[in-house]
């Protein structure tokens, strides 16, 4: 029942999470992978260009995948980190008995990627193709290659790689995400029972400790975030032997030599500010749900 109940709250927390913050996940990704395009300009700026040049919607081209996956991912994710919070830390729960700064919180994170790096991988790859399938494309205001993301998976596995195609990137993708849920997990515990300790009600201490988690999750794996947008953004209908051979450590090289170290944080900006809605949003959404089975239950 527990797990169930964990399940439910991680379901409302991705489907809340997705719907806020895609606009913004697409911002970063062109930013990305066109820093030439986006040079010296703001996220502000940048949105009002997407949407001028390709139409409001564009700024939701894709959602389909995501918001599927990132349900699934998200009622994965927090289902698995509470039971793996619960072995490594037996008697902690999300109100009276907080973890805090405890390293076996990161861990119980870490735990919780290898699941992950194999439901999100297709997930990012479908929404990275689709959010750059009209980036040339504003004369025809949205109008790609792509119809939609389940016409794009279909597309990259009828191509020369097959199956192959929808797990580009997975190794970079994996990194990504032991670095980021171990943090992410981490600075949540340790923050929230910091607010607490300070007197802040869990109406803010929840929100506040999700954002500012999430904003130092993301600092902390954007640098492999953008060595996965560069993998995952290949032409995919090319066969394997013609074109270039993007493994990590090749487009990591090839980033810092032509675009230096600081191209590596491309995106940060609406990534940190994404991050912050998403997870504050998220968290709250996670911790309500449960608050809301627990009434029911009683």
């Amino acid at each position: 029942m527990q797990i169930a109940k964990e399940m439910a709250g991680g379901l409302t927390a991705g489907v809340v999470g997705t719907t806020i913050g895609y606009p913004l996940d697409l911002v970063k990704t062109r930013m990305q992978t066109n820093p030439t395009t986006f040079k010296n300009k703001n996220f502000l700026s940048s949105v009002l260009n997407i949407s001028k040049s390709e139409g409001f919607a564009s700024l939701y081209k894709g959602v389909a995948a995501p918001l599927l996956s990132l349900s699934i991912l998200n009622t994965v994710n927090f289902a698995s980190y509470m039971s793996f919070r619960r072995l490594l830390l037996p008697g902690v729960d999300n109100d009276a008995n907080l973890a805090g700064w405890d390293e076996r919180i990161f861990f119980a994170g870490c735990m919780v990627a290898p699941v992950t790096a194999i439901i999100s991988t297709p997930e990012h790859v479908v929404k990275t193709q689709m959010q750059l399938d009209n980036k040339d494309g504003g004369k025809g205001k949205g109008k790609g290659k792509y119809t939609s993301s389940m016409n794009c998976a279909k597309t990259l596995v009828k191509g020369p790689g097959g199956w192959k195609n929808l797990y580009a990137g997975f190794q970079v993708n994996a990194y990504r995400e032991y670095a980021f849920l171990g943090t992410y997990f981490f600075c949540y515990e340790g923050l929230k029972k910091t607010l607490r300790d300070l007197g802040v009600g869990r109406e803010l201490s929840v929100p506040v400790a999700g954002g500012c988690a999430g904003a130092i999750g993301w600092t902390v794996s954007l640098p492999l975030d953008c060595v996965k947008a560069q993998i995952m953004s290949q032409d995919l209908s090319v066969k394997e032997f013609e074109r270039p051979r993007m493994i990590f450590t090749r487009v990591l090289a090839d980033i810092l030599k032509t675009r230096g170290v600081a191209s590596l944080y491309s995106g940060l900006a609406p990534s940190v500010f994404r991050a912050f809605l998403v997870s504050g949003s998220r968290f709250s959404a996670y911790e309500f749900a449960m608050r809301m089975f627990d009434q029911g239950r009683e």
